[in-house]
């Protein structure tokens, strides 16, 4: 329940944090049940640690600095171990629990997602290091230079599969320079969602392959890309919107990692939290896509 002096704002927000809390509590105990070990001598249960991380990127506040000083402000009666931790206890404890971000996102998928008949796929650069950062050092480790447009990039490229209704349902990081169409089937295999159902993908022009196409017919799953996947402008653009989203509200582009690690932790913590958004949207009656004006 919200306390009486709450804002209207405040008041929701801190209940869907408490939503997202209950989802992540009862799916991380099912993942680890050893997790509760010791967790009286622990300030923050270990769920506890990974709701904060996610709550983190919801907010989207980078600094560990930022976000733990707001908690502490406003939230330190749902999370009391807030109170006076230490910015760096909470990076190394996010970083020995993020192994268990990607499979507390997979507990939701079913729920979200069903069994899709349409995917989409495409792919997205990420910039690690500015181009006068890459000449003072030996360069960000998995990271490469790509033409983009008139422009070169320095970083990473993120590799997505997603449903019609913008939930991601597989990605994977890769340097910048990795081609796309390589990627695809790696995606497919990583989604896990089985041949029951005949599916479609859609990709763009770099996904045309008749070799592609043909593994694909194989598995139950035609391919279409360039003018057949134009011809959906309308479904192909959700995943240019969930792009749009991951980047404009949890700064998808902008993390602060200084090492690929940092790197693949915070861009995990974010696809999960997405993700959660969604469910959390749910639990409470909203619009499932409407994240941004609930955790702002």
């Amino acid at each position: 329940m919200a306390r009486p002096e709450l804002t209207p704002r405040l008041a929701l927000l801190e209940e869907a944090v408490t939503a997202l809390f209950c989802q992540v509590d009862d799916a991380y105990y099912q993942l680890n049940p050893k997790g509760r070990h010791y967790e009286t001598l622990k300030e923050l249960s270990d769920s506890e640690v990974v709701t904060l991380a996610l709550f983190q990127q919801l907010r989207g506040i980078e600094s560990e600095r930022s976000f733990l000083r707001e908690a502490e402000r406003f939230f330190s009666h749902l999370f009391p171990g807030v109170v006076g931790l230490h910015p760096s206890s909470l990076h190394r404890r996010v970083r020995k629990l993020r192994r268990y971000f990607e499979p507390l996102r997979r507990t939701i998928l079913p729920e979200l997602v069903g069994e899709p008949e349409t995917l989409i796929v495409d792919s997205t650069l990420l910039s690690v290091l500015h181009s006068r950062q890459v000449s003072q050092s030996a360069g960000f480790e998995g990271a490469a230079w790509v033409r983009w447009g008139t422009f070169s990039v320095y970083g990473v490229k993120l590799h997505l599969l997603c449903a019609t209704n913008r939930v991601p349902i597989s990605y994977v990081l890769t340097a910048a320079n990795v081609a796309d169409l390589s990627l695809a089937e790696e995606l497919l295999a990583e989604s896990d969602l089985g041949n029951e159902v005949a599916r479609k993908l859609l990709g763009d022009l770099a996904y045309r392959s008749q070799e592609l196409e043909e593994e694909l017919i194989e598995l139950g799953i035609m391919l279409f890309s360039s003018e057949a996947s134009a011809r959906r402008p309308g479904v192909r653009q959700q995943i240019e919107i969930c792009f749009s989203s991951l980047k404009r509200v949890f700064g998808l582009g902008e993390t602060l990692a200084s090492t690929p690690v940092g790197l693949a932790t915070r861009i995990a913590a974010k696809m999960t939290a997405y993700t959660y958004a969604f469910v959390v949207n749910r639990v409470l009656g909203r619009p499932q896509g409407h994240i941004k004006e609930l955790w702002a």
